[in-house]
């Protein structure tokens, strides 16, 4: 005997709706989805037409980064030497630094500084408590 089957035939999903449901989803998530900003260095640039400021030079902290050395030169302190950033920052808080607001901390860098090192040290310095900070890169 004889026997014919009668073919079955699957019924397929539609994918049209898959891209639509995808791009939902991409939506969704990123309406949802919490993104995390750092902030940026805090640092007041002069105005545009704003005439250049007379600092006396014994209130200018000279801060030399020079790979991972730095070098702070002042009329009262004179030349100090560091080894490392970490080094610079204990004795930086150390200093009897008076009457800050007036002082200026001039921060220059060489070619071989990194960029890290450089941020390190201006942090440093506006954690100490300068308010005007100028940085210089060497050629």
């Amino acid at each position: 005997m004889i026997s014919l089957r009668k073919k079955v035939q699957l019924e397929e999903i539609s994918a049209a709706s898959m891209s639509d449901m995808a791009f939902l989803l991409l939506v969704f998530f990123m309406v949802t989805a919490v993104f995390f900003v750092k902030e940026g260095l805090n640092i007041q640039l002069p105005r545009k037409n704003a005439k250049p400021t007379e600092v006396l030079r014994e209130n200018v902290y000279e801060i030399l980064v020079t790979g991972d050395t730095v070098r702070v030169r002042n009329k009262a302190i004179g030349e100090k030497q560091y080894k490392s950033i970490a080094e610079f920052r204990n004795e930086l808080n150390k200093m009897e630094i008076t009457n800050l607001p007036e002082r200026l901390a001039l921060i220059k860098t060489s070619g071989e500084t990194k960029y890290a090192n450089m941020l390190d040290t201006l942090s440093a310095v506006q954690l100490r408590g300068f308010t005007k900070v100028s940085v210089k890169k060497l050629k």
